[in-house]
C-alpha cells in the first residue's frame, strides 16, 4: 500500500473498531496539525459510518512551545469557563472522542516545569467531570497515534524528516494490526484472547500480587470484588469500543491503601511534553513516601504533588514481555505504545468498573472500597524480561502468574 492507502485503512479501522461510530453520532477529533492527513481520513470514514457531525480540534506543536516560552504562569493556571462548558456539553450529549497523539514526546523538554505542572493541575480540575465520565465509559472514546518528523527522528535517530516519519508510521500500523488483510477480524480475535486471560485472573481472585525484578520489589493489594478487564470496553449505550489502539494488556485497579515496596521504571515516561527516566518510587501503606529520578526530577515531583491521590496507584496492568511491541525492539517514548511492551502501573485515578457495580458508586464509596481518586492518571512501565509476579490468595497460598516476564497461567 502507498501512504494514502495506509492512512485511509488506518482511519477506517479506528472509526470502526476504536470508536465504533454509530449513526447520527457526533464525533470530536483532537490532534496536532501534523496529523491532518489522518484527521481528514477519520472525518471521511466517520461520516461514511453515519456520523451526524465531525468536529476537529487542532493544535500546533511549535505554537505550544512559544506559549510556554512567553506566556506568564498565570495563563497556565486558568482554564476559561467556555472551554469547561464545551467539554461538559460533549459529555452530556455523549459525543464520541478520538485523541490522536501526533507530536514529539520531547515537545516541551525545555519548558518551565512549573508551567507544565500548573497546566496539568488546572486541566485536571477543569476536566474532573469529563475524566469521571471517561472512566465509566459514559461515551465512546479512543486514543491512537500518528507520527510527525520530530517524533520519528527521536525513535529512529539514524533517519531524518519524512523518512523517519514514514518508518514510525510503518511501526504504528503493525502495532494496531492495520497491516493485516482484515484488521477488524484481527482485533476481534485479539480481544477474545485478552478477555480469556482476564477471566482466568477473575477466577483466581487473588488478595494481592508480589512483583520482583532487578528494579522492583513490591506487594500490591487487590480490592474485594475486583474485576480484571481485557482490551475492549462497553460504553453506556452497550456499544463495544477499543479505547487504546494498540493494547496488549489486562488490567484492574488495586487497593490504593495496600501497596508496599519499591517500583522502578523500565522505559522512559513521556509526561506533559517532557521525559522522566531512571526513577524509583517507594510506597508505604499505599503512599509514595520517597522518590528519585535521573531525568526529569522536577517534573516527577510536580506530578506527585498534583493532589493527594497522585501519590497512590490507580491501575495495575499485565503485559507479557513476549508481545508485539516488546519484540519489535522499538522505544516510542510514548506511553500509549510503550505501556504495551511492558507490565505497567498508573499513579492517580482508578477505574470504577474495576470493581463489581463500581459504575454506580460515588467517589466517596469508591474510596471506601479502595479505589483511588485523583485528577491525574499517569501510566509508567515497570516490567521486563526478569519480572516475576506471584498471586497470593487470602489463605496465603502463593501461585506463579509471571516468570521471566511472561504468563505462566
Amino acid at each position: 500500500m502507498n501512504y494514502k492507502e495506509i492512512v485511509k485503512k488506518y482511519a477506517e479501522t479506528v472509526v470502526s473498531v476504536g470508536l465504533n461510530v454509530q449513526p447520527d453520532q457526533t464525533v470530536v477529533v483532537t490532534a496536532d496539525i501534523d496529523a491532518i492527513d489522518f484527521v481528514r481520513e477519520v472525518t471521511k470514514a466517520a461520516y461514511e459510518k453515519g456520523a451526524r457531525e465531525v468536529i476537529q480540534k487542532l493544535t500546533d506543536g511549535p505554537s505550544s512551545q512559544l506559549k510556554f516560552e512567553y506566556a506568564p504562569i498565570e495563563v497556565f493556571e486558568h482554564i476559561p469557563q467556555y472551554r469547561i462548558d464545551e467539554t461538559n456539553d460533549f459529555v452530556q450529549n455523549k459525543v464520541a472522542h478520538l485523541r490522536v497523539y501526533s507530536q514529539t514526546p520531547e515537545l516541551l523538554k525545555d519548558a518551565d516545569p512549573n508551567k507544565i505542572a500548573a497546566q496539568a493541575k488546572a486541566l485536571g480540575e477543569a476536566n474532573k467531570d469529563f475524566s469521571r465520565a471517561v472512566g465509566r465509559y459514559d461515551f465512546s472514546w479512543c486514543i491512537v497515534g500518528f507520527p510527525n518528523d520530530k517524533w520519528g527522528e527521536l525513535v529512529f535517530p539514524e533517519l531524518k524528516g519524512e523518512d523517519a516519519k514514514l518508518k514510525l508510521l510503518e511501526a504504528m500500523i503493525k502495532a494496531v494490526r492495520v497491516d493485516q488483510d482484515d484488521p477488524v477480524a484481527a482485533w476481534k480475535a485479539h480481544n477474545e484472547n485478552l478477555n480469556k486471560k482476564a477471566q482466568q485472573l477473575n477466577e483466581k481472585a487473588y488478595d494481592k500480587l508480589h512483583y520482583k525484578s532487578s528494579t522492583t520489589d513490591v506487594e500490591i493489594g487487590l480490592t474485594k470484588g475486583h474485576v480484571w478487564l481485557g482490551a475492549s470496553a462497553i460504553n453506556s449505550d452497550g456499544v463495544e469500543i477499543q479505547v487504546n489502539m494498540p493494547t496488549e494488556e489486562v488490567f484492574t485497579s488495586p487497593d490504593y491503601r495496600r501497596v508496599n515496596g519499591v517500583i522502578g521504571n523500565t522505559r522512559p515516561l513521556a509526561y506533559q511534553g517532557a521525559i522522566i527516566d531512571d526513577f524509583k518510587l517507594t510506597f508505604k501503606d499505599g503512599v509514595v513516601t520517597d522518590f528519585e529520578a535521573g531525568v526529569g526530577y522536577d517534573v516527577l515531583k510536580n506530578m506527585l504533588n498534583n493532589d493527594e491521590g497522585a501519590r497512590r496507584l490507580g491501575e495495575i496492568a499485565l503485559v507479557p514481555d513476549d508481545s508485539p511491541i516488546s519484540n519489535s525492539g522499538i522505544l516510542y517514548y510514548n506511553t500509549l505504545y510503550d505501556e504495551n511492551a511492558s507490565c505497567h502501573v498508573a499513579l492517580g485515578r482508578s477505574f470504577p468498573n474495576a470493581i463489581k457495580d463500581g459504575k454506580s458508586l460515588s467517589k466517596e464509596e469508591l474510596m471506601d472500597k479502595g479505589l483511588n481518586q485523583s485528577m491525574i492518571h499517569v501510566d509508567f512501565m515497570m516490567g521486563g524480561s526478569d519480572l516475576s509476579i506471584d498471586g497470593i490468595k487470602e489463605d496465603g497460598t502463593v501461585e506463579p502468574v509471571f516468570r521471566d516476564g511472561n504468563w505462566v497461567i
